[in-house]
């Protein structure tokens, strides 16, 4: 397992972005290579597919994009990352909401933050 190094809470989107490592987000919602690879150069432009005993699961895109969360508010992120979808059903797994959902608003927060500053990406998959 890598090392994630912590974050200091002063700067809110280096702080953002030690969250989003810790909590796995850019592995599930960046695009991946034939060898398995993440694509770095479109960080967190979603589009990997999860097949498994509930169904099929596409991971959004997470950057200020048109087709990710350019105009989707905080508070909507926030209930998102906790488990509920804009239209007020949940999110299929294997999105880990169970453990994201008692995320302190701080640290809400600071994981916006550092979504708001990813390069805005066009989706990585198909609808």
């Amino acid at each position: 397992m890598e090392h994630v190094a912590a974050a200091s809470t002063r700067d809110t989107v280096q702080y953002g972005e030690y969250l989003a490592n810790i909590g796995h987000c850019m592995e599930c919602h960046t695009p991946r290579g034939d060898h398995g690879q993440l694509i770095t150069a479109h960080l967190g432009a979603g589009g990997q597919v999860f097949n498994g005993a509930w169904g099929t699961s596409v991971s959004r895109n997470l950057t200020p994009d048109e087709s990710g969360l350019k105009r989707w508010t905080d508070a909507q992120i926030a209930k998102a990352i906790r488990g509920e979808r804009r239209e007020g059903m949940h999110y299929k797994p294997p999105m880990a909401y169970a453990w994201y959902r008692n995320i302190n608003d701080s640290d809400m927060r600071a994981l916006i933050a550092y979504l708001r500053s990813l390069k805005p990406q066009p989706f990585a998959g198909q609808r």
